[in-house]
């Protein structure tokens, strides 16, 4: 393209109301050289701002959206494997140019304003609306070396999610009013490598440099979001497909599904049946659920009406809740060859129900309560620990052998990544977050918060349970309905499922095909 001088108000009138893209054709110009035109006329107030987004026409359409910064090259096995990606299930690849002053970069020449041509014709600078809930802010440009990327930018979209590009990959879930799914806002992971200055900002920047790119399909009013991260040599897996350079195949296994919160008694048929269809897919080798038992029955937590309406409905019986419990947990250990159950607090308010004598005179549940703390002595008697819930499941459950039992404190590793670990005691005896586990050092999948967030490599999952929960009708909420799935190459995607599943059906099926 031969670049062409146009004065300011020529500038002014062809870029208002108009993308980096559609301006560049009409100027004859390198959308390079239009987004800094764009920058300086927004700076001296000549050119106003878009008041909405770029959008595109994306029913049933896939992209991908990774970030790139300037002056650095590509990593050469992902960006071909992404492009293969794209080619092989008809996706459209957008990636967020990034700019980054960095004085020690061997690769920059005076004039550092360059992206490596492999990437050039899939930049995107303009904020630009991809389904009716998601906006990509390709026009935020964030700094590559910033410790927290969301930072500011949880609101800029209203109620829609957001994707922002950064090379470290974070994730947060932004409460919205009841009966509106939360929103999600996320980075993006990078294509391009390593390339920080020698200072200590660079120096995070380079530690928590990462890979990788989001996955939108989007599936009617709906959208399916994940990550992808790949390996040093670029190749991934999404769900059941492994990419490379070289082409698709099917993956191996999945390591572990960790599911959202269980709450049986509370438990979504929505999820536990798109859960089935996800497992049938991806194959895990281990389900790990976190509070499993509810434990409404009896709760502490239960005031007097709530226990009156338990009453009124048949609910109120703590050995109908195991029974139901029981059989749902039945159901979930067909999902994989072991079920790990995380010791978590809603498993304690079993313990707690125990320890209080005023319920021995519950006649509703006096068996109950006399049986088990009958049991829980007799091992203390013996030198052996008896918990409470594992003591009616291994009486109430049919495949209760396929159960592998954490007891508090206990691990459960994987590709040196923690599962062992509900999230409601956090480091030093603390009460637990996201944040807290992100300051251990150590990968960790927890959950107990019941909505989706990445922080470093500490990540929640969500909840497997009824939105409405009782208790958290009349406030903004963040809860969404989110798994983690750790790949057989130990790398990990949360993945939410919208709609009654956690992926587009016709893509899924069209990547099996490929593969």
């Amino acid at each position: 393209m031969v670049a062409r001088k146009h004065d300011d108000a020529t500038l002014v009138e062809v870029m208002t109301g108009r993308s980096n893209a559609k301006a560049a054709a009409l100027l004859g110009l390198d959308i390079r050289n239009v987004e800094r035109h764009r920058s300086r006329l927004l700076g001296l107030g000549l050119l106003q701002p878009a008041s909405a987004p770029v959008e595109v026409s994306a029913a049933g359409e896939t992209f991908v959206i990774t970030c790139a910064v300037n002056a650095t090259k590509a990593h050469a096995g992902f960006i071909k494997t992404l492009q293969l990606y794209c080619s092989k299930i008809g996706a459209r690849l957008m990636v967020i140019p990034l700019r980054y002053q960095n004085p020690t970069n061997r690769d920059a020449k005076r004039d550092d304003e360059w992206w490596d041509s492999r990437l050039v014709p899939y930049l995107v600078s303009e904020r630009t609306k991809i389904a009716r809930d998601l906006i990509v802010l390709a026009d935020i440009k964030t700094q590559p070396t910033a410790v927290n990327p969301l930072q500011k930018w949880q609101t800029v979209t209203g109620t829609a999610s957001a994707i922002i590009g950064h090379p470290k990959i974070a994730l947060k879930t932004v409460a919205t009013n009841p009966g509106v799914p939360a929103k999600l806002v996320m980075s993006t992971g990078a294509c391009t490598v390593e390339n920080y200055s020698d200072t200590n900002a660079g120096a995070s920047g380079k530690f928590h440099h990462t890979l990788g790119a989001v996955v939108v399909e989007v599936d009617g009013p709906r959208t399916h979001i994940r990550h992808i991260c790949p390996m040093k040599d670029g190749s991934f897996i999404d769900l059941a497909t492994k990419y490379t350079v070289k082409g698709s195949e099917p993956a191996p296994r999945a390591e572990v599904l960790t599911m959202g919160d269980i709450h049986a008694e509370m438990a979504s048929p929505v999820v536990t049946q798109a859960t089935k269809e996800l497992a049938e897919l991806i194959r895990p080798k281990a389900l790990v659920l976190h509070d499993v038992l509810n434990f409404g029955s009896a709760s502490h937590h239960a005031k007097f009406f709530e226990k009156f309406r338990r009453h009124v409905s048949g609910t109120s019986g703590v050995l109908h809740e195991l029974k139901v419990t029981a059989r749902h947990v039945d159901l979930l250990s067909g999902f994989a060859d072991k079920t790990v159950m995380v010791n978590s607090n809603h498993h304690d308010h079993f313990t707690q129900w125990l320890e209080k004598a005023e319920h021995a005179l519950d006649m509703e549940n006096t068996l109950v309560f006399h049986e088990t703390k009958a049991a829980m002595l007799r091992a203390i008697h013996e030198g052996s620990y008896c918990d409470p819930f594992q003591y009616w499941m291994d009486k109430l459950m049919k495949h209760g052998d396929r159960l592998l039992w954490l007891k508090p404190g206990e691990s459960f590793m994987r590709h040196g990544i923690e599962h062992g670990w509900h999230g409601h005691r956090g480091p030093n005896g603390a009460r637990g977050s996201t944040k807290s586990f992100a300051t251990i050092g150590a990968k960790v999948v927890k959950g107990h918060s019941h909505g989706a967030e990445i922080i470093d490599g500490a990540r929640s999952v969500g909840t497997s349970s009824l939105m409405d929960m009782g208790y958290n009708t009349d406030s903004p909420s963040g809860w969404t309905w989110t798994h983690d799935i750790t790949y057989a190459n130990g790398k990990q995607t949360l993945i939410h499922c919208v709609g009654g599943t956690f992926f587009r059906r016709d893509a899924a099926a069209a990547r099996g095909a490929a593969a």
